[in-house]
């Protein structure tokens, strides 16, 4: 009698799994020009800035593929910029964060930006992102305070 009812039970729970779905239907204006920005580096170009400065970037454009800012690439053809400038890049030294479990704070990679965004009606947010790695299960990588920065920014701009 129990095989039969747990047997009942399974052949119910898959039926009903079975009969689930999902349908979207969306109607919306997109306009390429409302949502897209310019990212412009003004970091002084020094060479250890130049890398950190293209390596924010690419962290940018990954991080606007999921949101709703497409990246442009002129700028009189996008709604908004973002200009930014490293004001502060150091990459610590990975092996010293794993072997002090982060705790000594001259291995920490850190990262400093100034950044604006800018509409036609002038600047419209202007703010400082600072990121840090002090330790991770391999020491952490000095690729995670550009992600981490790019996050914080887009997290700024949600509200235009």
């Amino acid at each position: 009698m129990n095989k039969k009812i747990v047997a009942g039970l399974v052949i119910l729970t898959t039926l009903l799994g079975a009969c689930s779905g999902a349908k979207t239907v969306t109607h919306k204006k997109w306009d390429e020009n409302l949502n897209t920005v310019y990212l412009r580096d003004i970091t002084v170009k020094g060479d250890s800035m130049k890398e950190a400065g293209s390596r924010l970037r690419l962290a940018l454009e990954n991080k606007f593929d999921d949101s709703l800012f497409i990246v442009g690439e002129e700028p009189a053809r996008t709604k908004y910029q973002l200009k930014y400038q490293i004001t502060q890049f150091d990459e610590g030294n990975r092996l010293k964060r794993l072997a002090t479990f982060g705790i000594d704070d001259g291995s920490r990679a850190l990262l400093s930006v100034k950044v604006a965004l800018i509409g036609k009606e002038g600047v419209l947010g202007a703010w400082q992102v600072q990121t840090w790695v002090r330790g991770g299960l391999i020491g952490g990588s000095a690729d995670d305070v550009f992600s981490q920065a790019a996050e914080q920014i887009l997290q700024h701009m949600k509200g235009y």
